[in-house]
């Protein structure tokens, strides 16, 4: 009987079994502290790490739950001229997520800023559907469809517009692919496409 149970023992505590009762480790996103608990450096700490995530994708609802204190932090990536594109496109799609009045403005002044990478540009467009309804996603995205400087921008919002406010824009979305040329023109084929074809 002795021996049977030494070696239950030396089972459940060899390397590599889990135990029954082990917490997760404290570094791990599961194992974080509910943002109402957090002070504002750990949200603005908690929004660095999700940020830089590269193999675990960040979910919306964990973007809600840090509230509108993770909006100065996701502002101050987004500013930041030594940031990466790819981060800064995250920090505003982020933005678009949790939402509010700052969070809105800053991604429609992102999405008509002329001066922003394609990349940075596009997040804010993909993302303002979250935070405009549909009648008032048309007149904010408009004017990019037709006068953004590049055409992939253009064609970009006017995806944007096909999927999210078809109903107040695809006759915008072909009256402005009409007057696209060569292959800006192709590039609207989705939007079209979207709006029922031509």
């Amino acid at each position: 009987m002795t021996a049977l149970s030494l070696t239950l023992l030396v089972a459940l505590t060899a390397p590599g079994t889990p135990a029954r009762n082990a917490r997760p480790r404290s570094d791990t996103p599961a194992a974080t502290a509910p943002a109402q608990d957090l002070s504002d450096a750990e949200v603005e700490s908690r929004v660095r790490t999700y940020l830089g995530a590269i193999d675990t994708p960040i979910s919306a609802d964990r973007w809600r739950a840090l509230g509108p204190r993770a909006v100065a932090p996701l502002e101050a990536v987004l500013r930041d001229p030594n940031a990466l594109p790819s981060r800064r496109a995250k920090a505003v799609e982020a933005l678009s997520v949790v939402g509010g009045a700052r969070a809105r403005q800053l991604v429609l002044e992102t999405a008509r800023a002329e001066q922003e990478p394609f990349g940075v540009r596009a997040s804010a467009l993909r993302g303002a559907p979250r935070v405009l309804p549909a009648k008032e996603l048309a007149r904010q995205l408009r004017p990019v469809m037709e006068r953004a400087e590049d055409p992939t921008i253009r064609a970009t919002a006017a995806e944007v517009l096909a999927r999210h406010a078809a109903k107040s824009s695809c006759a915008a979305v072909r009256a402005q692919a009409s007057r696209e040329e060569g292959e800006a023109r192709g590039q609207f084929a989705n939007a079209i496409e979207r709006c029922g074809g031509r």
